[in-house]
């Protein structure tokens, strides 16, 4: 009995302490954007005080590392908050002087922009922080979604984009649609629809 008491608190003493909870914390609303949405970045130093400066810092997916995207300060109680518009995918963390919070990630799917000209000319701009190379159109048919063909993308000032001639009875529903395949894995599939 003793031995066996002798070993349980060997264990014990041998158990790694519990790691302190940061005192800086995170959050992200909402988590799943299109690209250049706002996000409220939000948290709360833990010791209450006010005044304290947080900086903000960002990883873009497929970038550089992290770097400072701003600053703001602690209020009531400790409180904070601040905006950041991401177009990619993107980790956020906050930093109170040596002390980091944890990591939160921001999903982000490519803004896709359609104007239906007098039902003969289709405008697509697809705007993100990457150029795209090809979209998928479809049109409805009754509950379905038909496949027309694949579009190739070209780059423009607002992004990728494509300029159609296509004769479309009044009416017609359309769709854009980038997969997952067309948008990498710096992004969330997107689409959009007009009539």
């Amino acid at each position: 009995m003793a031995a066996a008491a002798a070993v349980l608190g060997a264990l014990v003493l041998a158990a790694p302490p519990a790691a302190a909870p940061p005192p800086l914390s995170l959050s992200a609303r909402p988590t799943v954007v299109t690209a250049e949405d706002t996000v409220q970045l939000f948290g709360r130093l833990s010791n209450g005080v006010t005044g304290q400066t947080i900086q903000i810092e960002m990883s873009d997916c497929n970038g550089y590392g992290w770097r400072v995207v701003d600053h703001t300060e602690t209020g009531s109680l400790g409180a904070w908050g601040t905006e950041v518009h991401p177009n990619v995918t993107t980790k956020f963390r906050a930093r109170w002087r040596d002390s980091p919070s944890t990591v939160v990630t921001v999903r982000a799917r490519p803004d896709i922009f359609i104007d239906n000209h007098h039902h003969a000319r289709l405008l697509i701009q697809v705007r993100a922080n990457d150029y795209f190379k090809r979209a998928l159109l479809e049109r409805r048919a009754a509950t379905r979604w038909v496949r027309v063909k694949t579009v190739a993308l070209g780059r423009g000032p607002f992004g990728s984009g494509a300029d159609l001639h296509l004769k479309l009875a009044r009416g017609t529903r359309l769709r854009v649609s980038l997969s997952q395949v067309q948008v990498g894995r710096c992004y969330l599939p997107a689409s959009a629809t007009t009539v």
